[in-house]
Order: structure tokens, then C-alpha cells, then sequence
């Protein structure tokens, strides 16, 4: 019997957003540009420019299926590995359908929280192999712009 638990999951959850969101959404951004129009504010401008760009680049992306595994040795996650010894603490956030989600904060400065969905994994089955390794946080939930991007359907 192997150590080891994997599954695949998209990077992040797809949200269907109907026409009328891009429209609110274009709506919005172009309200903000013109403000700082009207303030004569160049790095505003350009600013909330740079962010409408980014935002609707991340609005159409499309999610990789990763796939994710438990080691002995930390978390992989696609190309990328967390070994335990940079990994402070994990939660899992189980509300479905909306969200099924494996969390831990890591001592890294940049990108310190990470979240992976969990697709149809057992939450369980994750739960029970990390604490092999890892504490547990019971007193985390969802973070709240995690809960804010979901309601955005970002």
C-alpha cells in the first residue's frame, strides 16, 4: 500500500459568468477610469487601467487540472513541492458544492496562504494523512477574499 494520496483537481474553481457580469464588470472599470479622469490623475488612471487588464485576463482564464499529492515528504502540487518543514498549519474548508478546499500557510513571505481544491477527493482521506505530518487549524475558515472572489465568481 503506497504513503501517498493524490488526486486532480483544477487550479481553481470556473465559475460560469453570464454576459451580464462582463457587462457590470465593464461598467465598473470604466466608471473608475473616468474618476480618474476627472481627478487629472495619471497614476490613477493608469493604475486602475492595469488593474481592469488583469482583472478581466484573470475573469476568461481557464483552469489547469493539476494533480496533487500527499508524501512523506510534503505536498505536491503539479511541478511544484511544499515540503512539511515550510508548512505552519493546514484546514480544509468542506461546504459543498461551493467550496471544497484544502488550505495551509506556509512560512514563505510572498504567497503564504495556498488553497487547492479538492475536487471529489474524500476531505477525510486528506485530512487524516496530514495530520500524520502537519498541525491542523480548527479555527480556520474560508478566507475572506477567498469568500469575496467566490461571491464575484472570480
Amino acid at each position: 500500500m503506497s504513503d501517498n494520496i493524490s488526486w486532480q483537481a483544477q487550479e481553481f474553481k470556473e465559475h460560469d459568468k453570464p454576459r451580464s457580469w462582463f457587462i457590470i464588470f465593464g461598467v465598473v472599470c470604466l466608471a473608475l477610469i473616468a474618476y480618474a479622469v476627472y481627478q487629472k490623475s495619471i497614476i490613477t488612471i493608469i493604475t486602475f487601467g492595469l488593474l481592469t487588464a488583469l482583472s478581466a485576463y484573470f475573469a476568461v482564464k481557464k483552469p489547469k487540472v493539476l494533480t496533487h499529492i500527499i508524501t512523506p515528504n510534503g505536498i505536491v502540487v503539479g511541478d511544484v513541492v511544499y515540503p512539511y518543514k515550510t508548512i505552519k498549519t493546514f484546514w480544509i474548508v468542506y461546504a459543498p458544492p461551493q467550496v471544497k478546499t484544502l488550505n495551509f500557510e506556509t512560512s514563505a513571505y510572498i504567497n503564504r496562504f495556498v488553497t487547492l481544491e479538492l475536487g471529489s477527493q474524500d476531505p477525510l482521506a486528506v485530512k487524516m494523512a496530514l495530520k500524520n505530518y502537519l498541525i491542523e487549524d480548527l479555527d480556520r475558515e474560508e478566507s475572506f477574499s477567498d469568500s469575496i472572489a467566490r461571491k464575484l465568481k472570480f
